[in-house]
């Protein structure tokens, strides 16, 4: 039995992970709505196999205890009479040997015995002689099943799981019998009980029914085969990326004919699915028909999306309303999943009206969206590049810190970023994306009151007492060496104190990934969204306004790791204050330089400076922007002490030197002018 269990375990994992294309070796990202908006306004979600799967049939009141792990539950088979006991494992003996006749004898004895002696191992003995069912007892099968079922109701032990396990292997006598609707119901009603080993079954039925014309017909007589087959074609569409198309399109059109006059059933919708499965397809003709039937979430959310299609926004917003207020915010559609995390259904509604809300220019309620997705990609570019900074505050001020959050699930799938371990909340994260954007915007005391309580309170302190010293009325020497300051700290703390959580520093991916080459070449989608990219993105879905907006806000310099430039500038501006001739100068220029190794115009820039400027203080040419001693200020104080003492007779001196000058032009003019005056009496 365990053998079976671990097969079917196995099975269930490989068939009902969702399918994504994927680079063949990642990265895998969060899911970003904002990164690809026609494909996201295009896609429609594939549900979960394996949640809908125990959905087909409605939920038991008591369900039965599910035991599907490989090893047996300790003692399962201890605590019987002595009598029962003896029966069931002379019953399971025969069995093992292969004597069933002998073996259905000692199953029936233990049944036969009154009640209170055979309470543990009756369903044993019950669902044995389903098993041993054969020739000449083919009626066993049917009945031992059931009753096994039955007497777990009535209160006989049940330490195996027995009445759960019956279900599947009732159904599995009625597949190899080639009754299809007939396993299928009993398969949807083990998995209601909440079996594993019922979904992966259910799929695979599933499966083989789509590739077999014949048999789908006949399965699709049945409601709960129409509700199965309906959920296979929304939730694993994404199979036929690897297969031909036509079978979905197959299994779509088979569907249309039979639900085409059945009675829906109250509580178990089927239409809206179908019309998910048709958007997916690429089947908007029946997307249309389907959609209008009934009204759930997931019908609205097509609606939406056939609404775009069209072009008509103002309906696709208003949809999109309506399926958001009925979906349930913890639905999870992705609990396993490979590579890249997809968002709740809930979440994913509220950023696609994130999405039209930015496309029409109104960034506030752009903004109540896009935190309600809890995609913290999404959200930091918000914040970062479309809100003012006032704008970001009143929105904080709105949404204070909390201990939990809603978002929770989808910021532990986040990168392992430096945030990490200041704040669990998307409010807390928000703090901190204000607080850099004032560093950056040149409001640093301001910023502070945001760091308040994170590991980059100090550094952000540090930074900004250096840079208040630059404008006090200290030395030039003294400033200098704040900047040289407040540079080591730019380039060291740049990346915490003012860094961007989007481009150009990317920090929602720890800083690791330039993401703008992946986001240029966006995720393949379903064969129906690909189908409606052309339609969906007919008028820009990103305005004038936010792209001014964007570009206002973007760090002061547009190059990776922008802080890095910011060190360069603040040490240039404290070289400058220097005398050109000291070590303080050189070395402050070749700690410019090297803070802009990644700007090899800057670079140059530089370097062109110090040689024009700065005397040899540099060992070795090819050394510049690479090893640079730390300033000498001192000397530099006393250089120019130095030139400040001699300054006074420096000018005596050239006031003499230009006296001694003019003495002897004056008489010389003297002369001259004596031999052209006339003799007197001429």
């Amino acid at each position: 039995m365990w053998l079976r269990s671990l097969f079917f375990s196995l099975v269930l994992l490989l068939t009902l992970v969702p399918v994504r294309a994927a680079e063949a070796c990642g990265p895998d990202f969060p899911h970003r709505l904002l990164a690809d908006r026609v494909g996201s306004l295009s896609e429609l979600p594939a549900g979960s196999f394996r949640k809908e799967a125990g959905r087909l049939v409605p939920m038991p009141a008591d369900p039965f205890r599910v035991v599907e792990e490989a090893e047996e539950p300790p003692d399962a088979r201890k605590g019987g009479g002595e009598k029962e006991t003896a029966l069931y494992e002379a019953g399971a003996k025969a069995f093992k040997e292969g004597k069933w006749e002998a073996a259905h004898s000692r199953f029936r004895e233990v049944l036969a015995l009154p009640a209170e002696e055979r309470q543990h191992f009756s369903t044993f003995a019950a669902f044995m002689l389903g098993r041993n069912a054969g020739a000449g007892s083919e009626g066993d099968m049917k009945m031992g099943f059931e009753l096994t079922r039955q007497l777990v109701r009535d209160g006989f032990d049940d330490p195996l799981g027995l009445a759960v396990a019956s279900y599947g292997e009732q159904a599995r006598r009625l597949l190899e019998v080639g009754d299809d609707a007939g396993a299928i119901q009993l398969y949807a009603e083990q998995a209601a009980h909440g079996s594993e080993n019922a979904r992966s079954s259910l799929y695979l039925v599933a499966h083989a029914l789509a590739g077999d014309k014949a048999r789908l017909r006949a399965a699709l007589k049945t409601e709960v085969a129409q509700r199965l087959m309906a959920v296979y074609v929304w939730t694993r569409s994404r199979e036929w990326y690897w297969e031909d198309n036509s079978q979905l399109t197959q299994v779509l059109e088979a569907l249309a004919q039979a639900t085409a006059a059945s009675p829906q059933v109250p509580g178990l919708s089927i239409a809206d699915k179908l019309a998910a499965g048709a958007w997916r397809g690429g089947r908007f003709d029946l997307a249309e028909r389907f959609a209008s039937v009934e009204k759930t979430p997931l019908a609205a959310w097509v609606q939406a999306k056939l609404a775009m299609r069209r072009g008509d926004r103002a309906a696709a917003e208003k949809f999109l309303e309506e399926a958001a207020s009925g979906l349930d915010e913890q639905e999870d559609w992705m609990e396993e999943v490979v590579g890249e995390l997809q968002l709740r259904p809930y979440c994913r509604v509220e950023g696609e009206r994130g999405v039209l809300a930015l496309a029409r220019g109104d960034f506030n309620s752009a903004a109540e969206r896009v935190l309600s997705s809890c995609s913290w990609p999404d959200v930091a570019y918000v914040a970062e590049r479309v809100l003012t900074v006032e704008e970001l505050q009143a929105f904080i001020t709105r949404h204070p810190t909390a201990e939990e959050h809603t978002c929770k699930r989808e910021l532990g799938s986040l990168w392992y970023d430096q945030d990490a371990l200041e704040t669990k909340t998307i409010p807390g994260r928000l703090r901190l994306v204000l607080a850099r954007r004032l560093m950056r915007a040149g409001r640093a005391p301001e910023a502070l009151e945001y760091f308040k309580g994170t590991r980059f309170e100090e550094p952000a302190k540090k930074y900004v007492d250096a840079l208040a010293i630059t404008q006090q009325n200290v030395s030039n020497v003294r400033k200098a060496e704040a900047f040289h300051e407040a540079a080591k700290l730019a380039r060291t703390e740049g990346f915490s104190i003012m860094g961007t959580a989007v481009a150009p520093d990317w920090s929602w991916a720890g800083g690791m990934y330039d993401v703008t080459p992946y986001d240029e070449e966006p995720d393949r989608l379903s064969p129906g969204a690909e189908k409606a990219r052309e339609p969906v993105g007919k008028v820009p879905l990103m305005g004038d306004p936010e792209k001014q907006r964007a570009a206002s806000h973007a760090p002061p310099h547009d190059i990776r790791f922008h802080y890095r430039i910011t060190a360069s500038v603040l040490a240039q501006r404290g070289a400058e204050l220097l005398p050109p001739r000291s070590q303080a100068y050189a070395m402050m220029l070749c700690q410019a330089a090297r803070y802009a190794a990644d700007d090899p115009e800057r670079f140059q820039a530089l370097y062109r400076m110090y040689v024009k400027n700065g005397t040899s203080n540099i060992e070795e040419p090819w050394s510049f922007g690479h090893q640079c001693h730390p300033p000498a200020f001192e000397r530099a104080l006393s250089m120019k002490s130095a030139q400040s003492k001699r300054a006074p007779f420096r000018r005596r001196h050239l006031l003499m030197l230009m006296g001694g000058m003019l003495i002897p032009i004056a008489a010389g003019a003297a002369f001259y002018l004596r031999r052209k005056r006339p003799p007197s009496g001429s």
